[in-house]
């Protein structure tokens, strides 16, 4: 029997646990609410081209395409289990599309928000590609972690029942050194 850590709260653990034996990869998703609050400090509206890199079940890719009317919301998923979840989630939006691919191999130069739920280790491994390939004023938009060097525009912090949470927001070319 699986022992849950005490202070847990059981459902959304339960849950990751649940997809991360069928997917065989770590995901963990942002709750609706976080992604809600992360699209909205990214500003997210009709002129925007939101990129999600590591889509997972394309959660955030939905909310931007369905609520907040992106002109166009692109997720990227490796893991091909992850992509058929996110790709039957947004079968029905025009303005959403679904890449299996590793994020490294697909050019980001159309987006101008981009928004990522990695560690610290990664986000810093992806300072140079967002420097070579997104447009000045670009927006980032990241859960949790922030990118090492770099100045937020934003960083908001909230709390919702026991649980904190980060949003850090970054603007290419006014935060980011070269």
């Amino acid at each position: 029997m699986l022992k849950l850590p005490i202070n847990c709260d059981r459902q959304p653990y339960l849950f990751v646990l649940i997809i991360q034996t069928i997917v065989g990869a770590p995901f963990f998703p942002s709750p609706p609410f976080v992604i809600k609050k992360m699209l909205t400090l990214a500003d997210v509206n009709s002129d925007s081209v939101v990129y999600d890199l590591g889509c997972g079940d394309g959660s955030i890719i939905v909310a931007a395409a369905r609520d907040f009317n992106a002109k166009k919301a692109v997720g990227i998923e490796q893991n091909q289990r992850l992509c058929a979840i996110a790709l039957a989630k947004t079968r029905r939006l025009k303005n959403a599309h679904v890449v299996n691919a590793n994020y490294d191999t697909v050019d980001l130069s159309e987006a101008n928000i981009v928004t990522i739920y990695q560690s610290a280790r990664e986000n810093a491994r992806l300072k140079r590609k967002f420097l070579n390939e997104l447009p000045e004023n670009s927006t980032i938009v990241s859960h949790d972690f922030g990118i090492p060097g770099w100045r937020p525009k934003l960083f908001h912090t909230f709390k919702e029942g026991r649980h904190g949470y980060r949003i850090i927001v970054y603007v290419i070319g006014s935060h980011t050194p070269s």
